[in-house]
C-alpha cells in the first residue's frame, strides 16, 4: 500500500497555461498494488496523499494527447502540461457517444457549429445558426414561430436538445427556433440519421443537441454582449461566474428587443410582429475526485405584440391587438461517477415548465384605454356568437418530467465497450386548448448498446430499445450502426434504425378555436413507424499546406401514418390531424471543405425527394425532388486579429400537392430563394474585446409565392414572409477574467 505523508497537488495545463478540467488520472504502483484513478477539478488540478514509491501516471483528456511518465515517486506538487491533438477537422463531440470524441472517431455522423462559427455568422438564434446548414430548411410563421425540416422530415421527428434535455412546447409540431438563444451556447451538434433506439421518440430523424458554457474555475470571470440591427432589434445580456476549489458558479441573462418590420410602412399594423424576450441562466458545478455534480436553472419569458389595423370614425377609433405570451422554466440536475479506471455513471433530471397565453384587447385609440375582449370581435362592438362562443383568450400550460441514467464501460483500444440506461418521460398539459382538463402521457423505456471493434478498421454499434407508452403500444427499437476506416483519412459510416412515435398531447386533445383558427385535436390517431437508413463518407487530405475535407451524404426515410395537420373538408375550416398514410424522404449531398493558411472554403449541395400518398392519385412522379446549395468562404487577417466571412445558401424550389375545392389533386411549387450574408470580427486587447459588423440578406429577399405551407390539402396561393430585408447589424462584446 502506498505510504501516505502529506498532501500535494497535480495541476494540468494546456500549451497556453490555461486550467485543464475533467483530465483522467490514474496512478499505477509499480509494486503491483491497486491503481488509483482521479478527475482534475475545475481549476484543473487533483489534491492527493504523496507516494513513495515508484509510480506510473497516465493523464488522458479527449481534446489533449495521452500523457504517460514513470516516477520514482510523488512527493511534492507537479505541473504537467498536455500537448493538444490537432482536431482542425475534428471537432470535439458528446451527443451520442459514450465518452467525448471527435467527429473522426465517432461511429455516427455528427456536424459541429462551433462557437466561432455561430460568432462569425453573427447569430443570435437557433433558426439563424441551422439556416445556412446544408439539407435543412427553415420556415417563418409570425405567431407560432419558425420550424424547420431536416434531411425531408419535420420537425416533429428531429430531437432537440439543450445539455441532453430534451426541450418542450412544440407549436404545430414544431420548437420554435427562435426561442432558442445562442448567448450561452458553446457549440450545436446535429446528429444526422437514426436516434430513436438512443433518445426515443421526436428522434427518428435525427438530434439536435446545444451544448452550453460551464462554470469555470476562474476566481472572477464574466462579459457583456451588445447587438444593434437596423431593421429593429435591440440585444444585450451579460454573464459572471467564479470558482472557488472544487465549486463554481456561473449566472447569465439579457434582453433582445425586435421592434417590428414591414417591407411597407402601415402604421400599427406589422408583417413581421414586434418582441421582446427575456432570459436568465443559473448554473453551479461541483468537481470532485470522481464524482461531478452540475445544477442549472434556465429562465426564458417572451411576448409578441400583433396590433390590429385601426378602425376610425366620427365616433371611435380603435384597434383589436393581441399578445402572446411564453414562459418556459427548466430546472436540471446532472451528476457523473467514476467507478472504475474505464467505468462511470450518468444520471440526469430535469423539469420543465412551458406556458403560452394568448390575450386579445380593444384599445381605444383616443384615450388608449384597453379593454379585455371575452367574446368575438366585431367592427364596432364586442359581440357573443349565441350557443357558441368563441373565447380570444387562450391558455396553454405543459409539465415535463425526465429522468436519464447510463452505465457505460468505455475503455481505449478494446475490442467490446457497451452502455446500458434507462429512460422516464413524463408530460402533463392543460388550458383552454384543453378543454379546461388536464391531459398526460408517459413513455418509460430501457436500452442497451455495444461498440464492437471487429478489427482495428471496423467498429459496429448495436443498439436496442424496450419502452412502455402509457396509451399506445410500443414496439421493440432496434439500430445498428458501423464505421469502417479503411486509412487514417477515410471514414465510411452506415445507420439502420426503426422508429416509433406517439402522437403528442397537442395532436390528440388540442381544442383551438378563435375568431382566425378553428383547431381541433384527433383523439383516435395512430402513431408513426418508420425505417431510416443513413449513409456516409468522409475523407481528409493534406498536401503541403493545403487540408481537404470531402463528405458524402445519402440517407432513406420511410414512415408510416404520418401524422399531419389536414383540413378534411374544403367546405368548412375545421383543420385536425390526419394519419396521412405512407411518407418517404431520400436524398443525397456532398460538402467539400478546403483550408489553406489563413483561408477558409467550404461548397455544398443536396438533392432531396419526398413521396407522399396523393403521388398515386394520378399522373404523377412518385418522388418530388428540390435542391439546396450552400457555400462560405473565411480569410483571417492574423496580424490584426480580423476575420471576414461571406456565407451564402440557395433553397430550391420546394413542390408538393394540394387537395382542391372540387377533390381533385393537383401539384404545386413554392418559389426557390437564395441569402447572402457577410461579416467582418476583429479582437481588440488580446482578444477580452470584439467587434463584429456585417450584412444579412444582402440580396433583399423578404416574401415569395407560396402556397398553404405544412399541408397538402390546402388550396390556393399566397406569400411566405422569408425575412426581413437587407440590414446592417453590429456586435460589442468585452471578455474578462478568462
Amino acid at each position: 500500500m502506498p505510504i501516505a505523508t502529506f498532501a500535494q497537488e497535480i495541476k494540468f495545463l494546456s500549451p497556453a497555461s490555461k486550467a485543464i478540467t475533467q483530465a483522467v488520472l490514474i496512478i499505477k504502483p509499480m509494486d503491483g498494488s491497486q491503481e488509483s484513478i482521479y478527475l482534475s477539478n475545475n481549476s484543473g488540478s487533483v489534491e492527493l496523499e504523496a507516494i513513495l514509491k515508484k509510480v506510473q501516471i497516465v493523464v488522458s483528456h479527449v481534446s489533449y494527447l495521452t500523457y504517460v511518465d514513470t516516477l520514482e515517486s510523488l512527493s511534492q506538487d507537479l505541473t504537467i502540461t498536455l500537448t493538444e491533438k490537432d482536431v482542425q477537422l475534428n471537432e470535439v463531440v458528446v451527443s451520442s457517444e459514450y465518452t467525448a470524441r471527435t467527429t473522426a472517431e465517432s461511429v455516427h455522423p455528427v456536424t459541429v457549429i462551433t462557437k466561432d462559427q455561430i460568432e462569425n455568422q453573427g447569430s443570435t438564434t437557433l433558426e439563424e445558426a441551422l439556416n445556412q446548414q446544408l439539407n435543412v430548411r427553415t420556415s417563418q410563421d409570425q405567431i407560432l414561430g419558425s420550424g424547420m425540416t431536416m434531411n425531408g422530415l419535420s420537425g416533429q421527428n428531429i430531437k432537440f436538445l439543450v445539455d441532453g434535455v430534451p426541450m418542450i412546447g412544440r407549436m404545430d409540431g414544431n420548437i420554435d427556433l427562435n426561442q432558442v438563444l445562442l448567448n450561452d451556447v458553446e457549440r450545436i451538434e446535429i446528429v444526422n440519421g437514426p436516434m430513436a433506439t438512443s433518445y426515443g421518440t421526436d428522434a427518428a430523424g435525427g438530434v439536435i443537441n446545444l451544448i452550453t458554457r460551464q462554470p469555470s474555475d476562474k476566481n472572477l470571470q464574466g462579459g457583456v454582449n451588445l447587438l444593434y440591427e437596423d431593421v429593429g432589434q435591440y440585444n444585450s445580456d451579460f454573464s459572471i461566474g467564479t470558482g472557488s476549489g472544487k465549486s463554481s458558479l456561473l449566472l447569465s441573462g439579457g434582453r433582445n428587443f425586435f421592434n417590428g418590420w414591414s417591407p411597407i410602412d402601415t402604421g400599427r399594423w406589422q408583417e413581421w410582429k414586434p418582441k421582446e424576450q427575456l432570459f436568465g441562466n443559473l448554473k453551479y458545478r461541483y468537481s470532485g475526485k470522481k464524482l461531478v455534480i452540475g445544477y442549472q436553472l434556465n429562465a426564458f419569458h417572451e411576448k409578441i405584440s400583433n396590433k390590429g389595423t385601426p378602425k376610425i370614425s366620427p365616433y371611435f377609433a380603435y384597434a383589436f391587438d393581441e399578445y402572446y405570451t411564453t414562459k418556459r422554466l427548466t430546472n436540471q440536475l446532472n451528476t457523473s461517477y467514476m467507478l472504475g479506471r474505464d467505468k462511470f455513471a450518468n444520471v440526469i433530471v430535469s423539469h420543465s415548465w412551458y406556458n403560452r397565453n394568448k390575450n386579445t384587447y380593444r384599445k381605444d385609440l383616443v384615450t388608449l384605454d384597453e379593454l379585455l375582449v371575452v367574446g368575438q370581435p366585431s367592427t364596432d362592438s364586442l359581440t357573443l356568437s349565441p350557443g357558441n362562443i368563441l373565447s380570444n383568450q387562450d391558455t396553454t400550460t405543459m409539465n415535463s418530467w425526465m429522468a436519464r441514467g447510463t452505465f457505460t464501460k468505455s475503455e481505449n483500444n478494446t475490442v467490446l465497450n457497451y452502455q446500458v440506461g434507462f429512460d422516464f418521460n413524463m408530460d402533463y398539459a392543460d388550458g383552454t386548448r384543453f378543454n379546461q382538463s388536464t391531459k398526460y402521457t408517459g413513455d418509460f423505456a430501457v436500452f442497451a448498446s455495444a461498440e464492437y471493434l471487429v478489427s482495428p478498421k471496423l467498429e459496429i454499434k448495436p443498439a436496442i430499445r424496450l419502452s412502455h407508452n402509457t396509451d399506445y403500444k410500443s414496439p421493440v427499437v432496434p439500430s445498428v450502426m458501423a464505421k469502417y476506416s479503411p486509412n487514417d483519412h477515410l471514414q465510411i459510416r452506415f445507420s439502420y434504425g426503426k422508429g416509433f412515435r406517439a402522437p403528442g398531447i397537442k395532436e390528440r386533445y388540442l381544442y383551438f378555436v378563435d375568431i382566425n383558427h378553428n383547431i381541433q385535436g384527433n383523439e383516435n390517431l395512430l402513431p408513426e413507424y418508420s425505417d431510416n437508413f443513413y449513409l456516409s463518407v468522409n475523407h481528409q487530405s493534406k498536401w503541403k499546406k493545403i487540408n481537404n475535407n470531402i463528405a458524402l451524404s445519402g440517407f432513406y426515410n420511410d414512415i408510416r401514418n404520418l401524422i399531419t395537420l389536414a383540413q378534411p373538408d374544403q367546405t368548412e375550416s375545421l383543420f385536425t390531424y390526419i394519419n396521412l398514410g405512407k411518407f418517404s424522404t431520400h436524398g443525397v449531398g456532398v460538402t467539400n471543405t478546403i483550408t489553406y493558411n489563413a483561408w477558409s472554403l467550404s461548397l455544398g449541395a443536396a438533392y432531396t425527394g419526398r413521396y407522399n400518398i396523393y403521388a398515386d392519385s394520378g399522373a404523377f412522379d412518385k418522388y418530388l425532388y428540390s435542391p439546396d446549395f450552400n457555400g462560405s468562404i473565411q480569410y483571417a487577417f492574423q496580424k490584426i486579429n480580423l476575420t471576414s466571412s461571406v456565407f451564402f445558401k440557395y433553397n430550391g424550389a420546394l413542390p408538393g400537392y394540394q387537395l382542391n375545392n372540387n377533390n381533385t389533386i393537383t401539384q404545386f411549387s413554392n418559389d426557390s430563394y437564395k441569402f447572402l450574408d457577410a461579416t467582418i470580427r476583429k479582437g481588440f486587447f488580446r482578444n477580452s474585446f470584439f467587434a463584429t459588423a456585417g450584412v444579412k440578406n444582402i440580396l433583399d429577399v423578404t416574401t415569395i409565392n407560396s402556397f398553404a405551407q405544412g399541408s397538402a390539402h390546402s388550396s390556393g396561393s399566397d406569400e411566405q414572409a422569408i425575412g426581413t430585408g437587407r440590414s446592417f447589424f453590429m456586435k460589442l462584446q468585452y471578455l474578462f477574467g478568462r
